[in-house]
């Protein structure tokens, strides 16, 4: 959301809208694919943390070209409606939360793309929780390079560790001391 609201505070929200739905040359995707990819992994784990009779996680049977790809509103609108959903786990007792985040589930993914059969990893909730933090992160750095060279913003406008693993904010932090 931080960055949706650096591009309307730089840009104005009609231009702001156009970056966001705008292919990149290089990375040949926009911010909002970049955006509405990871929110379908976050959005999939999050009712399926929700949902005790869900076995399985699909990640790649998902709606491309979504409302939320070029409509800055709808993305905002979505991020906010997940966000809801996680905010609702945590309410359950803690000994439930912790059978709940170790529940077994299957990670369901294409591996070639030659073909469009699935297989299904063994897994659980708080893995595939983790995974999808650490995916979306990996897309947000895209979204920076894009934001960067295409969307007329700076590093400045966006939170210094936007789109860096946790592991290399820590470095970063620990070799600067």
């Amino acid at each position: 959301i931080g960055l949706i609201e650096s591009l309307i505070a730089k840009h104005g929200y009609d231009q702001a809208k156009i970056i966001y739905g705008q292919s990149c040359p290089i990375a040949k995707a926009s911010i909002g694919q970049h955006v509405r990819h990871s929110m379908d992994h976050i959005e999939r784990v999050a009712v399926a943390a929700q949902n005790p009779d869900q076995s399985r996680i699909h990640y790649d049977l998902r709606e491309r070209g979504g409302a939320d790809e070029n409509d800055i509103t709808k993305a905002q609108a979505r991020i906010q409606d997940v966000l809801q959903i996680f905010a609702k786990l945590p309410q359950q007792q803690e000994h439930q939360q912790q059978e709940e985040n170790h529940r077994p589930i299957g990670a369901c993914f294409m591996h070639s793309g030659d073909a469009s059969t699935e297989f299904t990893l063994p897994s659980t909730i708080s893995r595939e929780l983790g995974f999808s933090a650490h995916h979306a992160i990996h897309h947000m750095a895209m979204v920076k390079i894009i934001a960067t060279t295409s969307g007329g913003l700076t590093a400045d406008d966006m939170a210094d560790d936007f789109g860096m693993a946790p592991s290399t904010v820590n470095f970063e932090k620990n070799d600067n001391q």
